[in-house]
């Protein structure tokens, strides 16, 4: 034994002399055997020049003293409350040499239990030295282990189209890309979470600023990686995923150091128990290490009434224009389920009317709903067309070309959420003693049962179908979770309890296929990508909240929290900053509350299940969700164009949906692609958080 700290809360770090030299060991005093065993060589990293390399430092000395670490501090500057001020205890002090480098590195523990790994390296030359790149390792016990990078990486991606370019292992990115700062790799039932406390480097010539980086590698064994700013992609150095599928050289993150000068990096470290081994990403959301505010720009009565003008704007006599006008080049059309959101829109309408006592608005939703009834019908039964050409006067589905070559088909996605507003719809004019046109009821039991009746043989409903009915793919995927919120909504209209022991049915597989273990996460709800997305979690934990709500299981609530877990995982927790002169920047934008998209695509939106995840919170006793969805709405109040010409809009209310926070396509910058859900969906939980408060 050469030194060894402990915490009140059971664990252990020991440095004892290994066959190769000295080693550290995480431990828990109730264990049999350590947690994480690294060696000292490999522990620490660093490389002049470029390409980047994993070249291991060699160690020094190792010391125990009784002194004072600095805890580590927030992205706003604010000591975190894993640190709470001055931590007096016991240090670790480990020194290690890499050529003209020497590192210093301190490992304390924080009162919650928590390690501080604090890294500081050192040019000792009297030349400056030039494209250096450092950082820790940490070497995992298992080559299989399950790694999630929030946003980015969960479990490899194992649902991602294998020909498109995807993160997979090998991937280190920048710390702004990741929602969370952190990864976290679980095996057996154990994980081990590496915490980075972000700091930016801003560039006295060109005000760029820079983060470290975060990611997990093959060195030569499954490697968790920390480093002071390069990246690379798929194990190549200097790679960045800069857009959709795509790649490119860019080698950034080097850092150059004067004779003398010096980088100090700081990360958290935490591990323990975990079990199954897929809820590791679950420890990641509940160490609250980030203390940051999100903006609140607007209130809920700001967001209604902008968002209202903006859905008036593209009111059309039957329905919510896809798009403002043409001026993306589209045609005028509606558009039901996934970046239309028609149904939805007229849901809006309707609660507006009711609330506000407006007939006109509750004649507009009952317009609406009765042209998609009255029009999108196709020969199959149950199965609806999802776009309608205004200047065509013609309805037409979707198509998909290319390697899959579906051409036209329904999308499960797009039909089950439309449906189940069509059901929420009816049940508000209900609620209201408003009449409910049979109509509506006959198309929600008739999609319903074709939702049942074609199911794949692994018991989930198909991602799509074609023309005449059949299955468009035999992929399993999470696309068609929606669906079974069609069930639940025919259950509820109709009284009949045979529906709602369809959708307990086709929800379990789901939970069994994806929601059990989260080996294979949820996935392909995102009709553009191909891959892990919150979306596709997004609607299991909308299912498992409604069941539970019409069932009152407790199996259900815990159904939702893991599912609301993992769609924290693409939220963010802190804010970067942005260049000097670009757009975020200027205007003072925060990331901090705004869910990113999908492992593919790495941006901003305002896609979320936000009152629901309010009133999941409030309805189970669980407050917190209920404040990280208050904090959320709130968030992305951010982009709303509150006067003409604001954020690259004429007409207030309008929003873009992509905002750029990290090196994909524009960082610090947001498009002015503004398709119709991006209206939709703030404007309904607006509407109904504001109600609720």
């Amino acid at each position: 034994m050469l030194a060894s700290i402990a915490e009140p809360g059971g664990k252990v770090v020991e440095v004892v002399t290994g066959p190769g030299g000295p080693e550290v060991l995480l431990c828990h005093r109730d264990a049999d055997a350590s947690h994480l065993r690294a060696p000292l060589r490999g522990l620490l990293t660093a490389s002049i020049g470029r390409p980047w390399r994993i070249e291991p430092a060699e160690p020094g000395t190792v010391d125990l003293r009784q002194g004072t670490l600095s805890a580590p501090s927030t992205p706003d500057g604010v000591p975190d409350a894993g640190g709470a001020g001055d931590t007096a205890g016991r240090v670790v002090v480990v020194t290690a040499r890499a050529g003209a480098l020497s590192a210093y590195l301190e490992l304390a523990f924080t009162p919650d239990g928590l390690l501080t790994l604090t890294t500081t390296w050192r040019n000792d030359s009297d030349t400056e030295l030039t494209d250096m790149a450092a950082g820790l390792l940490l070497p995992l016990p298992a080559q299989d282990a399950h790694v999630t990078m929030p946003g980015v990486l969960y479990n490899d991606n194992p649902s991602s189209d294998p020909n498109r370019e995807v993160p997979h292992i090998g991937y280190v990115c920048e710390e702004h890309r990741l929602p969370i700062p952190a990864v976290n790799a679980a095996w057996d039932d154990r994980h081990v979470s590496l915490f980075a406390h972000p700091e930016p480097t801003r560039s006295e010539e060109d005000g760029t600023v820079a983060y470290g980086s975060l990611g997990v590698i093959r060195s030569p064994g499954l490697t968790v990686t920390a480093m002071t700013g390069v990246i690379a992609f798929d194990g190549k150095p200097d790679v960045c995923y800069v857009s959709k599928a795509e790649v490119a050289d860019r080698p950034i993150g080097y850092r150059d150091l004067a004779p003398g000068a010096t980088i100090t990096t700081r990360h958290t470290l935490d591990w323990g128990s975990v079990e199954p081994r897929g809820f590791g990403f679950r420890k990641l959301v509940h160490t609250e290490l980030y203390r940051e505010e999100a903006a609140r720009p607007l209130s809920a009565d700001d967001i209604v009434r902008l968002k209202t003008n903006a859905m008036d704007s593209r009111w059309n006599g039957d329905g919510y224009l896809a798009y403002e006008g043409i001026r993306h080049g589209r045609p005028r059309s509606y558009l039901y389920g996934w970046t239309g959101q028609c149904m939805r829109l007229a849901l809006c309408d309707a609660l507006l009317g009711i609330e506000e006592n407006r007939p006109e608005r509750i004649e507009r939703a009952r317009r609406a709903a009765d042209f998609y009834v009255e029009g999108s019908a196709t020969p199959v039964r149950g199965l609806r067309s999802a776009r309608y050409l205004v200047d065509d006067g013609r309805w037409e589905m979707f198509r998909k070309d290319g390697p899959e070559n579906w051409g036209e088909f329904v999308s499960s996605r797009a039909h089950g959420e439309t449906i189940a507003d069509l059901a929420g719809l009816a049940l508000r004019f209900r609620e209201a003693g408003l009449e409910v046109p049979p109509e509506w009821e006959e198309a929600v039991e008739d999609a319903a049962a074709i939702f049942w009746h074609s199911r794949l043989p692994e018991g989930v409903v198909p991602v799509g179908w074609t023309p005449v009915g059949t299955p468009v793919s035999s992929m399993v995927s999470a696309a068609g979770i929606s669906c079974v919120q069609a069930m639940l909504g025919a259950y509820r209209l109709s009284g009949e309890r045979v529906w709602l022991l369809r959708a307990e049915e086709v929800l379990a597989r789901y939970h069994r296929l994806h929601a059990a273990t989260f080996e294979r996460p949820f996935a392909h709800a995102t009709l553009d990508a191909s891959g892990e997305d919150k979306e596709a979690g997004m609607y299991f934990f909308l299912a498992a909240h409604e069941m539970y709500r019409l069932t009152g299981r407790e199996t259900y609530a815990e159904w939702a929290e893991a599912a609301a877990d993992w769609l924290l995982t693409f939220v963010y927790v802190w804010s970067p900053e942005f260049d000097t002169g670009s757009t975020f920047e200027r205007r003072g934008f925060k990331a901090c509350g705004w869910p990113s998209v999908s492992v593919q695509n790495h941006h901003l939106d305002v896609f979320f299940p936000t009152s629901e995840l309010m009133e999941f919170g409030l309805a189970t006793g669980r407050p917190w969700y209920a404040e990280q969805a208050d904090r959320i709405l709130h968030a992305m109040g951010q982009g709303i164009c509150q006067e003409p010409g604001d954020w690259g809009f004429q007409t207030p209310g309008e929003q873009g949906e992509g905002f750029f926070q990290t090196n994909w396509q524009r960082k610090g910058e947001a498009n002015t692609w503004n398709p119709s859900w991006v209206i939709a969906l703030p404007l309904y939980h607006a509407l109904r958080m504001r109600k609720a408060s």
